[in-house]
């Protein structure tokens, strides 16, 4: 149905030459032919293309078909709200991976209104038709119609400019103020509210600023002084990472944004938040009570949260020597998680409530100790074309133990590793729980249980069980007992996170951003070292792709009382959690005696 409806809308003729009448004409003409035009939109679900579906698969974030038997939600026909998305950036990596896919997605989901205005805003010269193919390339997927991607598209300008030049922000406000204009009048036509004295709907803008920080401030700076952004009702400014390289540069980019821009217009995404596993974290603790009342120091052990990946650079050499793993990964998105995992319980899932806890709990985390720290840097790093600086000692691997001095986690070790080119993809928690205390001596053996919640890839949340393996032997072995998401849920109903945090911020709900302070007091922790590593200019420890990092990684485990940071068995997949376990990892009766 909704693509019958933005194939009939393709077919309204191009108003901006003809009066009201032949537009209301138009589009009586439009709905009437919705029906007839069902059976062309499915046929054209399978129309081929020019461009070829393995290049511009690879190039945008997955969309799905609508699963079987569920109707596909349309969009209100009389919006309550108009939108404006404006994309600083446009043309630049992050837009066309994420941010483009993201805003077709809602679209086609029924979340963002069919008459949204896009803008794209960059320094390269570029005509509406060029951009718009390359927004096709970013949002292409095989498995779905063109006619909802046309549509799309024909929402979509572009406008070139220097991101410091007000001469440029003006034709921009002029651009937007002519796309907008006839977004209303259209929303007149279909509401038939043109009458005078009618009341017009709401207006947002969503400026989002895939652009490096350093030039937050003068776009920022140029849309105040031009007039574009003036109302902290309709403006949302989203902000990329990174946010400072430590304390002073942080503060300092705060300070200057401060003069622009109000804290309550302000989202600074962290995508890591839109996770699904992520949100369910909340839900996880303080939904169940068998969690509550043993989520302390009395019972867990340890806690883990790690991040890996297979790829190296990827061509962000340029980029990350500047930064490394700790400030590109460890200092955002693994410190969020840790607040949301040490936080204690809010008054509610408000985003004023939760931001109380996790600054209580941010606080309460000591600054990170040179001898809790072990970097890597893996072999071949200094080779890498885009590294210019070849006595470069930026780490690609970091692992870490944290301590957070409040009477909940007092003496547990939080342990924060990322590392790139190793021997997985995987980004998870785990959560170490306590030997039992008084075990009978048949079972003193037997491993600690333990809660992992694996956020990418196959999401899922099992425990790590001691079970007896069922026959005449007393045979006792680690099980799991598993929610796995790929099994349970559909693959339509986990959400890109992009999808989802762009929606938030233009419903104005600030609950998954990262608000300043949370910067103010993360950076607190990591500047000291970070500094003492690069005064010092220590080399890192050299680990060869594909492995699990430097052994020295695992020195520092076991100072812990942990064999090694990570995963260990049955951890694999379901086939690997069914299997007859090896008898080497059983615990018996006469293995006990």
């Amino acid at each position: 149905a909704r693509n019958a409806k933005s194939a009939a809308k393709s077919a309204i003729p191009d108003t901006d030459s003809e009066d009201e009448g032949v537009r209301r004409s138009a589009k009586a003409k439009a709905a009437a032919s919705i029906a007839a035009s069902t059976a062309a939109a499915v046929a054209a679900a399978a129309a081929n293309t020019s461009i070829s579906s393995t290049s511009a698969a690879s190039a945008c974030a997955p969309l799905l078909p609508i699963p079987e038997g569920q109707a596909p939600r349309a969009p209100d026909p009389a919006p309550t709200e108009l939108t404006t998305v404006i994309v600083f950036g446009a043309d630049g990596n992050l837009a066309r991976r994420k941010t483009f896919p993201a805003l077709f997605n809602l679209m086609y989901k029924g979340l963002l209104a069919d008459d949204v205005v896009v803008v794209g805003y960059a320094r390269a010269p570029m005509d509406n038709e060029a951009f718009r193919k390359m927004v096709y390339r970013a949002i292409y997927q095989p498995t779905v119609a063109n006619q909802p991607r046309n549509h799309f598209l024909t929402n979509v300008t572009y406008e070139h400019g220097e991101f410091n030049d007000l001469d440029s922000y003006a034709r921009l406000r002029a651009a937007v103020g002519v796309r907008e204009a006839e977004q209303l009048q259209d929303w007149k036509i279909r509401t038939h509210s043109g009458g005078m004295g009618a009341a017009t709907p709401r207006r947002v803008r969503l400026y989002y600023l895939a652009v490096p920080s350093f030039i937050y401030y003068d776009i920022s700076k140029c849309l105040s002084a031009s007039g574009l952004a003036a109302d902290k009702r309709v403006d949302r400014f989203v902000l990329e990472k990174p946010f400072g390289r430590d304390s002073a540069t942080c503060a300092a980019l705060l300070a200057g944004l401060a003069e622009v821009l109000s804290e309550d217009v302000t989202y600074r995404i962290d995508h890591y938040l839109g996770k699904e596993l992520i949100m369910n974290l909340l839900v996880l603790r303080f939904a169940n009570i068998c969690f509550e009342a043993i989520w302390n120091r009395n019972s867990i052990a340890s806690v883990q949260i790690i991040f890996k990946e297979k790829v190296g650079l990827d061509g962000r050499g340029g980029y990350f020597d500047k930064f490394g793993v700790i400030r590109d990964v460890i200092q955002n998105h693994l410190m969020q998680i840790l607040g949301l995992v040490a936080m204690e319980q809010p008054l509610s899932l408000s985003a004023k409530d939760i931001l109380q806890e996790k600054l209580k709990v941010l606080s309460s985390v000591q600054p990170l100790r040179r001898e809790d720290l072990v970097v890597g840097q893996y072999a071949g790093y200094l080779a890498e074309e885009s590294i210019e600086n070849k006595a470069s000692t930026t780490e690609t691997f970091a692992a870490m133990v944290l301590h957070i001095n409040n009477p909940r986690w007092a003496g547990v070790p939080f342990v924060l590793k990322a590392g790139k080119a190793v021997n997985e993809n995987r980004a998870e928690v785990r959560v170490r729980f306590r030997q039992v205390p008084g075990v009978i001596p048949e079972l003193a053996h037997c491993p600690e249980n333990e809660l992992i919640i694996r956020v990418q890839p196959n999401e899922g949340i099992y425990w790590k069980i001691q079970n007896k393996i069922p026959g005449l032997d007393f045979n006792v072995a680690p099980m799991r007992m598993d929610l796995t998401y790929q099994s349970k849920y559909s693959q339509a109903e986990l959400p890109e996170a992009y999808e989802r945090l762009i929606l938030h911020a233009l419903h104005a709900n600030k609950s998954h951003f990262v608000h300043a302070d949370e910067l103010t007091l993360s950076w607190r922790i990591f500047t000291p070292v970070l500094h003492l590593l690069e005064k010092s200019r220590e080399p890192p420890h050299t680990y060869e792709v594909g492995t699990r990092g430097p052994a020295a990684a695992d020195e520092l485990a076991q100072r812990y009382g942990m064999r090694k940071f990570g995963s260990q068995r049955f951890e694999g997949g379901p086939e690997e959690a069914e299997r007859r376990p090896d008898p080497k990892e059983l615990w018996t009766r006469k293995a006990a005696k």
